[in-house]
């Protein structure tokens, strides 16, 4: 199968180094890292031990038409990758998205009206280290389901299983979607404004307290949505990943770290405009969205 990851950042290389092993995949990234992957290949470490030779490239236009195309890249490129890709797909391709936030499946869609679109929502932890090198930091779980009845999620889960990412079907991948948005508006900003790994979630009562709220407001708006979504699952799901990931820092922290744009946008400023659309107030929500974009202007 040729599969090409667009965006291949940490999660990208190691979704993309794991499928490499049995499949014909390229990676799409930064040229400081695919040079690094090109010459000497992708190294995996950490909770995971991998090397791999995945084919690189700076921009699609390098690449040929893929049967699976993996979308990685952050949120707020969303629009412009799905654009980017379109002479990549053809009528059988099949467009996975695996990114955090709300509403990527939906401007896929939009875009890229005839492709068989399906969801990805995972909890694995990886950084890059240096160019080349991914560390796997946490083991989570992995899901994926059609989105518009698309049909190809089961052989997309037998396939990531096959190559070391047990992964799990979803018959509501929208359900997933928005569990993994509140998991990450719960976790990212709150870790991020105490500089911690993640674990600080489970060692701080307050903390705890503010992720409850966060995940109480988002329920709230996605039943006005018509997404019905339980509060204390979805915490649940917020402290399993806290302590499943407890030694990372979220992509969200290490954004901030080296000055680039954080997502928050797309997780806590979503459920903040999908309320306000419904006149369901999310106070704490735009209070983290206030501030982690107050670091940004600073950094």
């Amino acid at each position: 199968m040729n599969i090409i990851v667009y965006g291949a950042g940490a999660i990208g290389s190691l979704f993309g180094g794991f499928v490499a092993k049995n499949n014909d995949v390229t990676l799409i990234g930064r040229k400081e890292h695919m040079d690094a992957v090109r010459t000497k290949g992708l190294t995996i470490t950490g909770k995971t031990e991998l090397h791999t030779r995945p084919r690189t490239a700076i921009t699609s236009r390098e690449c040929g038409p893929a049967d699976l195309l993996v979308l990685t890249v952050k949120s707020y490129d969303t629009e412009m990758a799905v654009r980017d890709v379109g002479p990549l797909i053809r009528e059988d391709t099949v467009v996975m998205s695996l990114q955090n936030g709300l509403g990527n499946l939906e401007a896929i869609l939009d875009t890229l009206k005839h492709a068989n679109v399906i969801g990805g929502v995972t909890s694995h932890g990886a950084v890059i280290i240096e160019p080349g090198v991914i560390e796997h930091t946490g083991i989570g779980d992995t899901t994926v389901g059609d989105f518009a009845g698309s049909g190809n999620a089961e052989p997309i889960a037998q396939l990531l299983t096959e190559s070391g990412i047990q992964t799990e079907t979803s018959d509501n991948i929208i359900e997933d979607v928005w569990f993994k948005a509140l998991v990450n508006a719960a976790i990212n900003p709150l870790a991020t404004l105490a500089n911690s790994p993640n674990g600080v979630l489970l060692e701080d009562e307050g903390l705890r307290r503010m992720a409850r709220e966060i995940v109480s407001e988002g329920v709230r708006v996605a039943k006005a949505h018509d997404i019905k979504l339980d509060e204390q699952t979805a915490y649940s799901r917020v402290m399993k990943v806290a302590e499943q990931t407890s030694q990372n820092r979220n992509s969200m922290l290490q954004d901030l770290a080296r000055g680039k744009r954080t997502e928050i946008d797309r997780i806590n400023g979503a459920i903040a405009k999908l309320g306000a659309e419904v006149g369901i107030d999310t106070p704490v929500n735009i209070g983290l969205v206030t501030q982690i974009k107050y670091i940004e202007e600073m950094a």
